[in-house]
């Protein structure tokens, strides 16, 4: 009995000293949180806060609400916020993030009163006013909206982080963290391991041609910039093209992690920015970039750069030391030797005590930035100024609909034939989506004539917040409408072309609705009740549209990857949903071998999903082989490719809403 009860005290003492050495679940949390890495974060915060409930302490609250306002989860943001408030001892600044959320939702009277509490116990808040102001202004922008085309460049989106878009001889260089592998050139690299802020790959530079309509050819931009397992972009071109300014963090620049109650800037992590320089040679190919000679990254942050049309000046965003506040924009003029002088602040037209960051420099000189100090709709804010070095006119908001309630950014605009920018506002495909902008006016100066039919949309009160997509078949270009309660879309269209008006809420196309102006006659109106008709229901099937394989393969291709990201935002946007995918072939090779491939092709899309965050036991698979044609290509018919595609292909069946 002795010896039992000996083996019992060292049993339970092992115990004991294994608990003391294991870090607790808030320990673990409070490590990813002080390394920045908020996604990661906030899963354990919350799972604390699920089990606890309204036991949960202030600390963590506090720690769960900021970690959704860094990754800019502002719907995850405005439900924690108010739990963390219910607390006495909550930070004062609690309710100005709270806030913040708010106004980036587009909710401005709640977000209006949250700005007026937090002002009454911090009488001296200077930031409140111009928010304030922010918010009325939106509105009254939104019912006077400029004009101007934006429309969605779905054929660069994915369902993730897209931004940076830069125009080049042939095509269009951006960044993105959908990691396309089989893109990657010998001597390119990515890192195995996710971002821990955001839990998404790292950032790369592709480049895509988009010269050919309905395709896009995505590729490597240069594996001399792509060789870092961590962030690239974005970057910037002189005239020429062969001189290049490219924004990167490096592993081996790791910072001490640093615990601090204010939101780190310009910060991956705790790897600061750095801006870096590369030259490209006759054979097309860039240098072995080389660091920016004002770079401190054990200080600050430096990047985003844009070079002045003379290309005297270059100007960058920084949090270096004695700035207005926050992230400033800079610049540096360039010396006699080529070198560039010291860093000068762009002055206080421009610059807040807030963030000042995205800066570029349009045709005409005009300076484009984002704020969120100036007085704007929602996070950052598109503003334009003219000028140069410190001394700049007072900057003018962009206005609805190049600004919104949530983050509008990087602006380039190339004069006469439009520009590009990011935004994460509703109705993208993913968090941060890049978008074509051009004025209305510019528009009708470049499309031909011919735009003659008046045409009136009147949208349905439950599209509130969707994006109103009228697309042009011909010409591949489209024009995006906030989907307001009762708003009335009036357009001039084109004779004899297809139209496609496309209804997509929170990034997933929930309709489509086609016409044509053909045989009408100038003058003749069309008028469309713009309704979501088609709900989603059990027992419904749909083919996955683009959604194509290499031959006698299964593996997912960057382009097909797209397609399913599409259909992994439908799920996410319906949870209770479950569906079924199933694939064909065409009669080609024998009917045992098709059928194999078929079940390798529909598991090989499944495993996808599944490794993107849908549910195993939401989705399943099925191989149907070269049953069920769709043509009259049956074993032994002579059939060209294209017809055999039609049967090449793989649908979704609705099995429960």
């Amino acid at each position: 009995m002795r010896r039992i009860s000996v083996l019992l005290i060292i049993f339970f003492s092992s115990l004991v000293a294994l608990a003391q050495e294991q870090k607790t679940l808030q320990a673990q949390a409070d490590i990813l949180y002080d390394k920045y890495e908020y996604a990661r974060a906030a899963s354990m915060y919350k799972r604390i806060a699920d089990k606890k409930k309204d036991k949960t302490t202030t600390a963590v609250l506090v720690k769960l609400a900021d970690c959704y306002r860094q990754t800019n989860n502002y719907t995850a943001a405005a439900e924690w916020y108010p739990k963390l408030l219910a607390h006495s001892d909550a930070p004062p600044e609690s309710r100005l993030f709270y806030a913040d959320a708010l106004k980036s939702l587009g909710r401005y009277e709640e977000a209006k009163t949250a700005y007026g509490q937090y002002a009454q116990s911090n009488p001296q808040a200077v930031l409140v006013n111009e928010r304030i102001a922010g918010c009325d202004s939106a509105v009254l922008w939104m019912q006077h909206p400029v004009d101007a085309s934006i429309s969605n460049v779905q054929r660069l989106n994915s369902s993730h982080s897209d931004w940076g878009a830069t125009r080049v001889p042939g095509g269009v260089v951006f960044m993105s963290d959908t990691l396309m592998k089989n893109k990657l050139k010998p001597g390119s690299k990515f890192n195995r391991n996710d971002y821990g802020r955001t839990n998404r790959p790292y950032y790369t530079l592709y480049v895509a041609d988009t010269g050919s309509y309905g395709n896009v050819f995505i590729d490597d931009y240069s594996p001399s910039f792509n060789d870092t397992r961590y962030h690239v972009g974005p970057i910037a071109f002189d005239k020429s093209f062969n001189n290049s300014f490219v924004t990167f963090t490096f592993p081996d620049k790791k910072m001490p992690a640093q615990k601090s109650d204010t939101r780190p800037r310009i910060k991956y992590g705790y790897r600061r920015l750095e801006l870096f320089t590369s030259q490209r040679d006759a054979n097309g190919n860039w240098s072995e970039p080389k660091p920016f000679q004002y770079n401190k990254p054990d200080q600050y942050s430096l990047g985003h750069a844009a070079l002045s049309n003379d290309e005297s000046v270059l100007y960058f965003a920084s949090d270096m030391p004695g700035g207005a506040g926050g992230t400033d924009i800079w610049y540096c003029e360039r010396l006699s030797g080529g070198s560039w002088g010291t860093p000068v602040n762009c002055g206080p037209a421009i610059n807040t005590a807030d963030d000042e960051e995205f800066p570029t420099v349009a045709p005409d000189g005009t300076l484009y930035f984002s704020s969120k100090g100036h007085t704007g709709m929602g996070g950052f804010d598109m503003f334009s100024s003219g000028g140069s070095k410190a001394q700049w006119s007072t900057p003018q908001n962009l206005r609805y609909p190049f600004n919104s309630s949530a983050d509008d950014f990087y602006y380039m605009n190339y004069g006469d034939s439009g520009g590009y920018f990011a935004s994460n506002r509703t109705g993208g495909f993913g968090s941060d989506d890049i978008y074509a902008a051009y004025e209305m006016e510019i528009i009708h100066r470049y499309v031909p004539p011919g735009l003659t039919i008046p045409f009136t949309g009147k949208v349905c009160p439950p599209l509130t917040g969707a994006c109103i997509y009228i697309y042009n078949r011909q010409r591949d270009m489209g024009w995006c409408f906030n989907g307001d309660p009762n708003r009335e879309i009036h357009l001039t269209l084109e004779k004899e072309t297809d139209y496609v008006i496309r209804i997509v809420e929170n990034g997933v196309r929930v309709d489509s609705i086609e016409f044509n102006t053909r045989g009408m006659q100038d003058g003749e109106t069309i008028e469309k009740i713009i309704c979501r008709d088609k709900p989603l229901k059990a027992g419904t099937k749909f083919v996955l549209e683009n959604f194509n394989y290499d031959f006698d393969k299964w593996d997912i291709r960057p382009d097909a990857a797209l397609v399913l990201d599409s259909l992994a935002n439908i799920l996410r946007a319906h949870p209770t949903m479950h569906v079924r995918l199933v694939s064909y072939t065409d009669s080609r090779g024998s009917s045992a071998y098709n059928l194999q491939l078929s079940k390798k092709r529909a598991a090989s899309a499944v495993e996808y999903l599944i490794n993107h965050g849908i549910s195993r036991q939401r989705i399943s698979s099925a191989g149907r082989g070269d049953t069920n044609l769709l043509n009259h290509c049956k074993k032994g018919v002579s059939c060209t490719d294209a017809e055999h595609e039609v049967n090449r292909r793989t649908e979704v069946e609705i099995l429960k809403e």
